[in-house]
């Protein structure tokens, strides 16, 4: 009888000790994105060339994107606000959308209208690889431009993706 009862023990602190870890590791895994969920793109790094002047400048973004749909890796958003910089001008953003392939290695683009404090709209895309680094650090490199028809300046970022 005494010798059931320390093999039932022995047993329960196994089993316990194999629930605990496994529990921890599932309650740690990062969700996915999910409808609703608000994200914040910005600049880590950033280049902007201005071919009227012939010059590279350091450029900025900031972006505000609310996810609007998810089908397994395939996310789509809105984007709700934020802005684009470089040199004396600041593009405010005012609408955009975008997909991205959420994986390990994944793919986003985005595009919308902006506007300078002078009022005159201008159309920004970019687009490029996204990196799932670990737990809480999202990279994407972005390539594109912005333009009004006319004038177009390239731009290049390096930003990190977070949850707000």
């Amino acid at each position: 009888m005494q010798r059931k009862l320390v093999s039932a023990l022995i047993l329960g602190l196994i089993a316990l000790a194999l629930v605990v870890p496994i529990h921890e590791a599932v309650a740690e895994q990062p969700r996915g994105p999910q409808v609703g969920d608000v994200l914040k793109l910005e600049s880590v790094r950033g280049i902007a060339h201005d071919p009227s002047a012939n010059r590279t400048m350091k450029a900025t973004l900031v972006l505000t994107l609310t996810v609007t749909s998810v089908n397994k890796a395939h996310v789509r958003f809105v984007v709700t606000g934020g802005q684009i910089s470089f040199g004396d001008n600041v593009y405010s953003v005012k609408s955009g959308e975008g997909r991205a392939v959420a994986r390990k290695f994944g793919w986003v683009t985005l595009h919308g209208n902006t506007s300078l404090s002078s009022g005159k709209v201008f159309v920004f895309r970019l687009e490029g690889m996204l990196h799932h680094e670990r737990r809480g650090i999202t990279l994407a490199g972005l390539v594109g431009g912005i333009g009004d028809g006319t004038a177009r300046s390239p731009l290049s970022f390096v930003a990190k993706l977070s949850r707000t």
